[in-house]
């Protein structure tokens, strides 16, 4: 239901970049999920939206879906690599237990999504097309771009300790540490906004140590992070506390290390959702210890 007229109105109201949750091209497997348009149709709106030339036009592209095998994953990383979009960004699917497609797996009517290996094998393939392309840069673990327009802002900052004042149904930001998410449903979000009320669904105080932990915690979800260089900034060895741990994934071939800087590996990456948690926990712990 994206037309014109709500593009128009975006553009005039000040958005300056659009992130489409196109997931998938292949029309068979955009039928499996239950996605209304296809291929075509996919590509004409991004055509439209990019002919604009007001704001960047980034994609999100998912692997992991049943019956996307390699060849059609690879087909859809190609896809966008070779239109003139300003990011793509290439996530792995999450499945909810209570959604249509999980209860659609269950009852037999699909087959199961990718094992944990064929995602990593997926992720792996979308790095190698994207690497090897030298109109696309890596911004992120999970995030690319072909222009300067596309900055990645909420993504390389907004997880991080920096204010984030995010409006709109189901929108999450952060304030003084505070984190907050509105009203997730539309209908109550927009009766509470009617009333004039704060549309707010959850608020969640902040922990001790929240600013350097999210600081931490943006640096690797967003690639090679040095952590004397930020524990030095708040008074604290967090490089010395987390030695064992980041020696463990060193070994397992998750990390390089260069000078005082964690790179990821191609698997680093993979998994630096996990490696971001475990790592604020582990920190987290030992922080606690000696206060």
């Amino acid at each position: 239901n994206f037309g014109d007229d709500k593009i128009e109105a975006a553009l005039e109201g000040g958005a300056n970049r659009f992130s489409l949750g196109v997931q998938t091209f292949d029309d068979r497997v955009r039928q499996s999920v239950m996605r209304v348009d296809g291929r075509d149709a996919i590509l004409s709106r991004l055509d439209k939206l990019i002919s604009y030339d007001e704001a960047a036009v980034v994609i999100d592209l998912i692997y992991g879906f049943p019956m996307q095998s390699e060849s059609v994953w690879k087909n859809d990383v190609r896809t966008a690599a070779a239109l003139p979009l300003d990011g793509v960004d290439c996530y792995q699917l999450n499945l909810f237990q209570k959604s249509p497609l999980a209860k659609r797996i269950e009852a037999g009517k699909m087959p199961p999504v990718a094992t944990l290996a064929q995602a990593a094998d997926r992720f792996a393939a979308s790095d190698a097309i994207l690497s090897a392309d030298p109109n696309w840069e890596r911004i992120s673990n999970t995030h690319w771009r072909r222009t300067p327009k596309e900055r990645n802002i909420y993504n390389s900052l907004g997880k991080g300790a920096c204010d984030c004042l995010a409006f709109g149904c189901g929108a999450g930001g952060k304030l003084f540490g505070h984190a907050f998410m509105q009203e997730r449903n539309l209908v109550a979000w927009e009766k509470q906004v009617m009333r004039g009320e704060k549309p707010v669904f959850a608020l969640m105080k902040p922990t001790a140590n929240w600013h350097l932990l999210r600081t931490i915690a943006c640096a690797v979800e967003n690639g090679p992070f040095n952590l004397k260089e930020i524990g030095g900034a708040f008074g604290k060895d967090v490089d010395g506390a987390a030695a064992s741990l980041l020696n463990q994934w060193i070994d397992a071939g998750l990390l390089e290390k260069s000078q005082d800087t964690y790179c990821p590996t191609v698997a680093g990456m993979f998994w630096h959702v996990t490696m971001a948690q475990f790592l604020v926990n582990v920190i987290s712990k030992r922080l606690r210890a000696e206060t």
